[in-house]
């Protein structure tokens, strides 16, 4: 009886003899602010929204309830929470019911072995019984297991977090692609009717003895140059909307391309970056390292108090009747205690408890090189914003010059003094830079958002798990 109210003791206290205490932080030296040419004050929450870009804010909240990618990772998280239940179910007791019947016929015979006048007869025994085993967990082995799995479940929420985060990124990057690309198309064709233009007034001035022949060939390549550039701006306007389809869980010949406005947003305010400690929060990624690195430490906790005695309790009783809703012909129960303590295993718990130790060890590693690379992602989004912002502004001051050029070039033309191929050598250079102010403000945008993400940010707590196929089928037979 004292043995028994110990063992109560121990299973109500519980005692472990691993000290779990898994860091919060990297074991890495964490700044205490960001150091970069360029600070700012706006707060962004859902950070796509400061484009003021409807459609994109429609196509990304889209994408969040279709995208095929983020329904594997709910799947997984559902997945991962099951399993915790699973493996928290032994610290209760298991309860089984079970029942037997068995029938037996008695045939009565004569001694000259005919059939007797009694006949047969029928005896049917029927036994209901009820079991209860139950392992007291001293050493919290399967508390620890349990929190494991839980700790599991928790970083896959976080990983269905990155997956959103990483699925807005995709998102803007594809649509900053077509505004870019529908952008693109319209200063082709702005640059095919100037072109056009300066091909009539060379044909004119051949027509009437100003010009050669030689003039005119040089402005139709010219022209003919930009046209060709149209149908590989078609085909990359195209794809991204075909990848733009993916995103949100259609195909292609469910969401055919419709009116894009032939300009790119413009750059929002500069947003506040915050602390570099304000990333182990933010960004879902990192709270996945920590939360594997804690399940970890539980899983060690676990290996160590695997190696102790176990206690298991065990309760069976057993009815048993003539036949269903007849009289007890009889009762019986029996209780039991066992110690299980391994004495030789090769060392398997043993060397359990190693592999664990190296697995704290490795997932410490991994969450202090994710922060690294955290710090790294947020610190070149900066770098690569500033200096895109620099080569924009040269693009638009050779663009002024370019432009200034091809004036010059056209009026000394036009009075004699200058070879039309100079003409055509501005118009290129012209044309060139016009083409690549397009795609320095693209991707200035797509820096801007590279940044977004690398913060991280907890919008995507208010994210819920799609109604999964199994749960639909429950409902509608519960019906």
């Amino acid at each position: 009886m004292r043995l028994l109210l110990c063992v109560l003791v121990f299973a109500l206290t519980g005692c472990s003899l691993y000290d779990v205490q898994t860091p919060l932080t990297p074991d890495v030296h964490v700044p205490d602010q960001w150091d970069g040419p360029l600070t700012g004050t706006a707060e962004v929450y859902r950070w796509w929204t400061a484009f003021g870009d409807r459609q994109l804010n429609d196509l990304v909240r889209q994408a969040l309830d279709h995208n095929q990618s983020l329904r594997q990772s709910w799947a997984r998280m559902a997945q991962a929470a099951a399993q915790a239940g699973v493996v928290a179910a032994p610290l209760l007791p298991q309860v089984n019911l079970r029942t037997t019947q068995a029938r037996r016929t008695m045939v009565h015979y004569n001694r000259d072995g005919t059939l007797a006048v009694a006949g047969t007869n029928y005896d049917t025994n029927v036994v209901v019984g009820l079991g209860l085993s139950w392992e007291v967990d001293i050493w919290r082995r399967i508390h620890n297991t349990a929190q494991a799995s839980v700790l599991i479940a928790e970083a896959s929420r976080a990983d269905v977090d990155a997956t959103a985060l990483a699925l807005t990124g995709q998102v803007s990057d594809t649509w900053f692609t077509i505004r870019a690309q529908s952008e693109l198309l319209s200063v082709l064709r702005q640059q095919v009717r100037v072109s056009e233009v300066l091909l009539e007034s060379v044909e004119y001035r051949y027509a009437n003895g100003l010009g050669t022949a030689l003039q005119v060939l040089q402005q139709r390549q010219q022209l003919e140059a930009v046209r060709a550039r149209v149908p590989a701006v078609e085909s990359r306007f195209s794809t991204a909307w075909n990848a733009l389809a993916t995103l949100l869980g259609r195909t292609p010949q469910n969401l055919p391309p419709s009116e894009v406005e032939a300009s790119l947003p413009g750059l929002p305010v500069f947003p506040n970056l915050g602390t570099p400690a304000d990333l182990l929060l933010r960004r879902p990624d990192l709270r996945s390292r920590q939360q594997l690195l804690a399940s970890a430490d539980h899983s060690t906790a676990a290996a160590i108090a695997a190696m102790l005695p176990a206690i298991r309790f065990t309760l069976d009783a057993d009815l048993h009747y003539g036949q269903w809703g007849g009289p007890i012909l009889a009762n019986s129960a029996s209780i039991g205690g066992s110690l299980f303590q391994p004495l030789f295993d090769a060392d398997r718990r043993g060397l359990e408890v190693v592999r664990q130790e190296a697995i704290v060890e490795e997932r410490l590693a991994a969450f202090a090189d994710t922060f690294l690379t955290a710090t790294r992602e947020v610190a070149d989004a900066v770098e690569q914003e500033f200096w895109q912002q620099e080569l924009l502004g040269e693009i638009r001051l050779q663009t002024d010059i370019a432009r200034s050029q091809l004036a010059e070039a056209h009026l000394q033309y036009t009075e004699g003094v200058a070879e039309y191929l100079d003409v055509i050598t501005a118009i290129q250079t012209l044309q060139a830079l016009q083409r690549q102010d397009v795609e320095a403000r693209r991707q200035l945008l797509v820096y801007r958002a590279s940044l977004y993400l690398a913060l991280g940010g907890r919008w995507m707590d208010a994210l819920e798990p799609p109604v999964m196929a199994g749960d639909q089928e429950t409902k509608e037979a519960s019906l």
